[in-house]
C-alpha cells in the first residue's frame, strides 16, 4: 500500500478542495528532477542535502533542519518536507545539518573546540565583516547556500519554553519557543502574519501560541548570514520541545511551510498532511511505518520502536499524533504501530473518529502492529477497543483480602516473563530461539472474544511463566497467548502483550511483526 507520488499529491488535494482538472492537477504529469548529494562526504559529520527542481521557473528555498541537535522536530519536517510535489522553481533540503549532535541528543557540535560547538553561531555576521564561517560544517554549508544561491531560507528550530508566557530568570534570555523570527519589512511581515494565524488555529492554549518577532534573526546565524551576506530573504521557524510531543512540533513546522510555500507558489494546495514519501519519489523505501506518539503512548517506548524500525534498511519511520488518524495521513503508510501506554488513554485522544480512520486502513490492506497498550488498544473486549483481532481481555476487579477490590489488569513491577514460540511464530520471529525472556509490564492477558465478524487469531507466542499481584491472579497468565495474529478485512493485524522493543537482543522482533503484516508480504 505504499502510495504513488499521484495518490500523494490527490491526497492533499482532496484535502484542500481541488479537484484533479484544476490547473495544479495539470502540473502533475511533470514530475520534478530529484538530485541529492552529501555535504562532507566522507567526514564523520557528513549529512545529505536533497534538491527538487520542477523545471518551472520561480524561486528557490532553501529548508534546514537540526542545526542544533536537540531540536528533532525541524530536522523531522524538513525530512519530509523535501517529498512535497513542487510545481514551480526549485526546493533545497537539509534536513540533519548537526547530523552528529541529532544523533547524540545533544544542542552543540560533539568533540567541537568550544568556540565552535554551537553551529548556529559560526556563520559570518555581515557583509562587511571579515570573519568567515567557524567550522568544517559550517563552511561547508555556507559554501553549499552561496553555490545554490537561494532567493529564501527557512532554517526550522525549536525553543525550550513558549515565548509568550515565558518569564526568564536574572541574567537568562527569554526563550523563542513558538515564534516566527524575521526581520521586519513590507515583503517579510503580512506572510509571517499568514503563517503564525495558520499555526495557531491548532493551538488551544493562549499561552502557547505562536508570536511574531520581527527584529531578526541572531546575528552569527545562519539566517541572518543569509540576509546580510547574501541579501536574502531568510526566516527562523521555532517550536517549542517543553510540554509538546514531536508529532505535534513536527506539524507545526509542515503548517507554517505550507503557507509560506503556498505563498511563493510553489505548491497549489495545503500539504500539512503529506507526512511519507512515495516509492517514485523515494525509491530506497521499501515501507512507510507510522509509530504513535501522543496522549496515552509512553514517549520512550515510541522512541524504542523507531531506533528499532531504523536499523532496517528500507524501512521510513514517521511520528504521528492523535491529530494525524485521519486517512489523508494513514494511507500514506504501510503499517500503524502503537506501542505502551495506556490502551483507553490512546482511545481518547484519537476519539472515535480517529479509531474509525484505522479501522478503515486496516481493512483496505493496512498493517497494524500493537505492544502492551497498543495491544489492549486493538482488542475486541472494551467499548472503546479498535476490534481488530478477537481478544478477549483479563481484566475487571476481584476482592483481595485485606485490600478490598483490585484491578486484574494491574500485576506489578516490570518484569521478565518466559514466552514460548508456536510453529508459526517461529516462521514469523525466524531469528529467534523457541524460547525467549521478554520483559513484561502489565500487557494484556487474552483469550477468544468470539467477536461477531472477526476471524479467529493466531496465537504466535505463549507465556510460560506468569506475573502475580494478587490471589486471584495466580494461574490465569501462564499458558495463554503472548503474542497473537489476526485478519481484518484486507489487512492483517499482531498484538503483543509483552515489550520486545525495550528487551536488550530483542528489538528485532518489532521489524519482523512489521514486516509481518506489510501488505507486499500478503500479495497487495
Amino acid at each position: 500500500m505504499l502510495r504513488t507520488a499521484l495518490r500523494g499529491v490527490m491526497l492533499c488535494l482532496m484535502a484542500s478542495g481541488f479537484g484533479a482538472d484544476t490547473s495544479f492537477g495539470q502540473h502533475l504529469a511533470v514530475a520534478p528532477r530529484l538530485e541529492s548529494g552529501m555535504l562532507g562526504a566522507g567526514h564523520p559529520w557528513q549529512t545529505p542535502y536533497y534538491i527538487s527542481d520542477s523545471g518551472v521557473d520561480g524561486p528557490t528555498v532553501l529548508i534546514t533542519g537540526g542545526v542544533h541537535g536537540n531540536e528533532p522536530a525541524g530536522a523531522a519536517a524538513a525530512e519530509q518536507i523535501r517529498h512535497w510535489p513542487i510545481t514551480r522553481g526549485r526546493l533545497i533540503v537539509v534536513p540533519r545539518v548537526n547530523q552528529l549532535g541529532l544523533d547524540q541528543n545533544t544542542r552543540f557540535i560533539p568533540n567541537a573546540p568550544d568556540e565552535q560547538k554551537d553551529l548556529n553561531r559560526n556563520f559570518p555576521r555581515s557583509k562587511e565583516s571579515s570573519q568567515r564561517p567557524r567550522g568544517e560544517i559550517a563552511r561547508s554549508l555556507w559554501n553549499f547556500v552561496m553555490a545554490q544561491d537561494p532567493q529564501w531560507v527557512f532554517d526550522l528550530h525549536e525553543g525550550y519554553e513558549f515565548n509568550r508566557s515565558h518569564q526568564p530568570k536574572a541574567g537568562k534570555d527569554k526563550s523563542v519557543g513558538s515564534s516566527v523570527i524575521y526581520a521586519k519589512d513590507e515583503t517579510l511581515h503580512p506572510l509571517a502574519q499568514s503563517m503564525q494565524q495558520a499555526v495557531n488555529e491548532n493551538v488551544a492554549n493562549p499561552d502557547r501560541r505562536f508570536v511574531l518577532l520581527g527584529r531578526g534573526p541572531k546575528v552569527t546565524t545562519l539566517a541572518n548570514a543569509t540576509r546580510t551576506v547574501l541579501g536574502k530573504k531568510a526566516m527562523i521557524l521555532e517550536t517549542t520541545y517543553n510540554f509538546q510531543r514531536l508529532p505535534t512540533r513536527t506539524r507545526q513546522h509542515r503548517t507554517m511551510m505550507s503557507v509560506a510555500l503556498r505563498h511563493l507558489g510553489m505548491i497549489g494546495v495545503d500539504c500539512v498532511d503529506l507526512v511519507a514519501a512515495s516509492r517514485s519519489h523515494d525509491p530506497d523505501a521499501q515501507v512507510v511505518v507510522g509509530i504513535y506518539d501522543d496522549s496515552g503512548c509512553s514517549e520512550g517506548g515510541a522512541n524504542n520502536i523507531a531506533a528499532a524500525l531504523r536499523q532496517k534498511p528500507g524501512t521510513r519511520v514517521v511520528r504521528l499524533g492523535s491529530h494525524d488518524m485521519r486517512l489523508q495521513v494513514l494511507d500514506q503508510l504501510d503499517v500503524m504501530v502503537f506501542g505502551g501506554g495506556s490502551g483507553s488513554k490512546q482511545a481518547a485522544s484519537i476519539r472515535k473518529e480517529g479509531a474509525e480512520a484505522l479501522r478503515s486502513f486496516v481493512a483496505a490492506g493496512g498493517g497494524y502492529v500493537g505492544i502492551c497498550g497498543g495491544a489492549y488498544l486493538c482488542s475486541a473486549h472494551y467499548p472503546w477497543s479498535l476490534n481488530l483481532v478477537d481478544t478477549h481481555v483479563f481484566t475487571g476487579t476481584r476482592v483481595v483480602e485485606g485490600k478490598g477490590p483490585q484491578p486484574m489488569w494491574v500485576r506489578g513491577e516490570t518484569t521478565r516473563v518466559d514466552v514460548q514460540l508456536t510453529d508459526q511464530g517461529r516462521r514469523v520471529f525466524a531469528d529467534f530461539p523457541e524460547r525467549i525472556q521478554i520483559k513484561y509490564h502489565n500487557g494484556p492477558i487474552v483469550s477468544p472474544r468470539l467477536f461477531p465478524g472477526l476471524a479467529r487469531y493466531e496465537a504466535l507466542a505463549f507465556f510460560r511463566s506468569e506475573q502475580v499481584l494478587h490471589p486471584p491472579q495466580e494461574g490465569t497468565m501462564i499458558d495463554t497467548p503472548a503474542i497473537v495474529r489476526g485478519v481484518f478485512g484486507e489487512g492483517h493485524v499482531i498484538s503483543i502483550s509483552p515489550h520486545p522493543e525495550a528487551t536488550e537482543g530483542l528489538e528485532p522482533m518489532v521489524v519482523a511483526a512489521v514486516r509481518a503484516v506489510t501488505p507486499s508480504q500478503h500479495g497487495d
